[in-house]
């Protein structure tokens, strides 16, 4: 038999999973269309405005070459060459380890931080769109989410390096709410997170 694609909208229009692929797949789209337009008005790549985001509002376990790599699921090369760029236009710079001078991690300059404090947020249009939804419907849509996240986490098609999805501290007997035991609360479905600063490594 021969392979179904999610393009065929035969496919698409008999099978729901297939038609959430599609709709997915053109929300991946979107992102690509918005962090173009982000270049043209700012001159940052789309790796290089993420990597800016990220190093930004990370710390300096999360900031090393090794996890960035992991994180963002590309080659060292790739972005040992980003952050060279951004080390050139003098908005990143290496932080040596003072126990071990071969270890060192990424950290914005005083001018990196200025720079992120003005670029706007290429995703903002999803976030308009989705902020509209029912609080129901957001619930239901990032419980979803969140379950596929963690399938293709397992299949590491995806990097979810903080989530409660695989935390120490997060609890679950399947039948009450699940219990964080780092933030002493309960965590709905939807509360559950994706990238959890007091993530703490199973």
């Amino acid at each position: 038999t021969s392979m179904q694609h999610i393009y065929d909208p035969d496919f698409q229009n008999k099978d729901l999973a297939a038609k959430t692929t599609a709709a997915l797949d053109k929300l991946a789209d979107a992102f690509k269309t918005m962090q173009w337009a982000s270049q043209k008005e700012n001159g940052f790549s789309p790796l290089q405005q993420k990597l800016l985001f990220f190093i930004a509002y990370h710390g300096p376990t999360e900031n090393t070459v090794s996890q960035l790599v992991k994180e963002f699921q590309v080659t060292k090369a790739t972005i040992s060459d980003c952050i060279k760029t951004l080390e050139q236009r003098k908005l990143l710079t290496k932080v040596l380890n003072h126990k071990d001078n071969r270890r060192f991690h990424i950290a914005l300059t005083e001018k990196g931080k200025e720079v992120v404090a003005q670029l706007t947020e290429p995703a903002t249009p999803v976030y308009n769109a989705l902020e509209t939804e029912s609080s129901e419907d957001l619930k239901q849509l990032y419980t979803s989410l969140f379950s596929i996240l963690s399938k293709l986490n397992k299949e590491n098609t995806v990097a979810l390096s903080r989530s409660c999805h695989d935390c120490k501290a997060y609890r679950s007997d399947g039948i009450n709410h699940a219990f964080c035991m780092e933030l002493r609360t309960q965590l709905h479905p939807e509360n559950r997170r994706i990238d959890c600063p007091k993530h703490q490594p199973k």
